[in-house]
């Protein structure tokens, strides 16, 4: 077997990235629920959009992993124009650009997505949270694929646009020789507005080696293409923390990276960082955190909160963790915990925490700002990464959650699943809605899907809470997730059943 084709599945579960059988049929289904009132259109995706997802695909008999990122452009009425992508596949790294494509949004925001260029045409499952914003599927045989969408702004398509501090998360697979490894890297760095990149910092998890912050090695930067590609679809290329890569422009604010440095293939965003000294005062009150990638054993997802007292102490830290289906919940014992922030006053720092019974679990992270972080966990061969983020200060109830939401669940039971949809939650905790899913071990597609559950919030709503979504399926599938409340407009949800390893957002559309 090739070294192309030896890359790893792996679990990513995203933020803002955030996934059996037949569809249900006979006279004993449950009646759909009553459509809501329309809410979007195909008037809705109007304009360019940067996207970028991962996922798997069957390459020489073998699921490997593959990246994905690119700008497409609608124009509202159910057609794609143009746009341009660079994948990362097994077989190597092309840009290609679209020569075509149709979409079509329902009133709920749920639609379909297709993309045609010179190699063909893949097709999407996609859900709208708002009409600049959305996640996406791939639901073409043998290959499955999760991520997000958001609208580009076209005046932010020059070097100037790019300027002041960033903060980044990039997940994958490292490949050196015929050695393929899971690989994390979260860090940060000024661009100078002109191309050039200073004061980069950085920490890499390869296959379950923490490095430790690292500088960037010489050579970094990151620019617009000047063959037309920047000032059309907001294409650049970058070295950042000695990886290569094609980034798409969504505004000044983020980037959309995706690795260029075949075999190893990376994936992530980029974020303006708040132009501030951070230090431990930065960090205060309580956070909520979602994180995934892999262990040893598999695909891991982890999700939880703390509480942070401005000066290095953390408490009332609670903690679901499914590692491929091996479930750890904190507190067990005694739980005490401690954070620190670099003293450069760049934001990078890191977490402790000790549980009397389940030992010691230990992250690094980067701020964004003092309410949101990247988060990678550095334990024990464990290479997981995604995000922290203030939790609301007020106690959270049913009715203020009441309302609708978009939902990007990606998933591992025998291997990846990606589902989209969308749902209502009622002020009783009732869930109603459909979801589209792709089940990379049976190559088959679901679309359609209803959906029900329940959401149970505990005391004041801002620790673990229990959420169950029932699929209809035939047969029927239920999963049970822990929920930690963000805030009355983002939940992160993580699965705890011993047969797959499942987390997401639940994000509320207007």
């Amino acid at each position: 077997m090739n070294t192309q084709a030896k890359r790893l599945y792996l679990l990513l579960a995203l933020i803002p990235l955030l996934f059996l059988a037949a569809a249900c049929g006979g006279g004993s289904a449950p009646l759909p629920p009553p459509p809501p009132p329309a809410k979007f259109s195909n008037a809705s995706l109007a304009g360019q959009y940067a996207f970028s997802m991962t996922g798997s695909e069957l390459c020489a008999g073998v699921g490997s992993l593959f990246t994905r990122a690119g700008s497409f452009t609608a124009d509202g009425h159910g057609n794609i124009t143009t746009g341009l992508e660079d994948i990362n596949v097994c077989t190597g790294t092309a840009t290609l650009q679209f020569t075509g494509g149709k979409y079509s949004i329902d009133g709920d925001g749920r639609g379909t997505l297709q993309l045609t260029n010179s190699t063909g045409t893949t097709n999407y499952s996609i859900v709208l949270s708002s009409t600049t914003s959305g996640l996406v599927a791939q639901t073409d045989v043998n290959v499955t694929a999760s991520g997000s969408f958001q609208r580009q702004n076209p005046a932010a398509f020059l070097n100037a646009a790019i300027a002041g501090g960033y903060v980044f998360d990039f997940l994958g697979v490292d490949v050196n020789g015929s050695t393929v490894s899971p690989a994390s890297y979260v860090g940060r760095f000024d661009s100078d507005g002109r191309g050039g990149v200073t004061n980069g910092l950085f920490d890499s998890n390869i296959g379950g080696t923490p490095s430790g912050q690292q500088l960037f090695p010489g050579g970094a930067f990151c620019q617009l293409d000047t063959n037309g590609a920047g000032t059309t679809f907001g294409r650049g290329t970058a070295n950042i923390a000695g990886q290569s890569f094609a980034f798409y422009v969504v505004d000044a604010s983020r980037l959309k990276f995706n690795g260029i440095g075949f075999p190893s293939a990376l994936v992530g965003d980029a974020f303006a960082q708040q132009n501030i000294a951070f230090t431990a005062a930065s960090i205060t009150g309580g956070f909520a955190f979602l994180i995934g990638g892999s262990s040893p054993s598999g695909a891991i997802s982890t999700a939880g909160r703390f509480t942070a007292d401005g000066a290095g102490s953390l408490s009332s830290v609670v903690l679901d963790e499914n590692n491929s289906g091996t479930i750890t919940l904190l507190p067990n014992g005694t739980v005490t915990g401690m954070y620190t922030v670099d003293d450069n006053q760049f934001g990078g720092g890191s977490v402790t925490w000790t549980d009397t019974k389940s030992g010691t679990f230990s992250f690094v992270f980067y701020l964004i700002s003092s309410s949101q972080a990247v988060f990678q966990e550095i334990d024990s061969a464990i290479i997981s990464d995604g995000t922290f983020s203030a939790q609301t200060t007020t106690p959270i109830s049913s009715t203020a959650l009441a309302g609708d939401y978009v939902l990007g669940w990606n998933g591992a039971g025998s291997a990846e699943e990606d589902y989209v949809g969308q749902a209502s939650l009622s002020s009783s905790g009732g869930l109603t809605g459909m979801t589209d899913f792709n089940q990379f071990s049976t190559g088959r597609q679901f679309f359609n899907v209803l959906l029900n559950g329940n959401l149970s919030l505990g005391g004041d709503g801002t620790q673990a809470n229990d959420f169950t979504a029932n699929l209809q399926t035939n047969p029927a599938a239920t999963f049970h997730f822990t929920t930690y409340v963000v805030n009355q407009n983002t939940l992160f949800l993580v699965g705890v059943d011993t047969d797959r390893v499942i987390a997401g957002p639940l994000v509320r559309q207007p």
